[in-house]
């Protein structure tokens, strides 16, 4: 009996927050929101199978939610949208120091988790 408990006290140790794995320290993004990034990033691949695109764009958001606050995600994407308007209006992404600053950022952190996802 002291054995069987022990080892659900054990149990219920390895429950404890302290314990919690990477996924379970992820900032915390609408699922619209990841379901969108998901679905953006598998038109980016249409020659892969759904299954594998899927999960490595799964991947792909969920590394970059264990990084970034989902307001700097969005700042970060939106940088990233707005650089690839034409015309004054995307100028003034383009051209700002913020602007530039986001969009490398996104561009770094994309191309950090594309490989930790085995996207390329």
């Amino acid at each position: 009996m002291k054995k069987q408990f022990a080892l659900l006290s054990l149990g219920l140790a390895l429950l404890h927050p302290a314990f919690a794995t990477d996924a379970d320290q992820s900032h915390d993004y609408p699922t619209a929101e990841r379901v969108q990034f998901v679905e953006a990033c598998m038109n980016d691949y249409p020659d892969k199978g759904r299954f594998e695109m899927i999960n490595k764009c799964s991947c792909l958001v969920d590394n970059l939610a264990k990084k970034y606050t989902y307001e700097q995600f969005v700042d970060m994407t939106t940088a990233s949208k707005a650089s690839t308007i034409a015309g004054e209006r995307g100028n003034v992404v383009r051209d700002s120091a913020l602007g530039k600053s986001l969009n490398a950022e996104y561009k770094k952190a994309t191309a950090s988790a594309k490989e930790a996802c085995f996207l390329q």
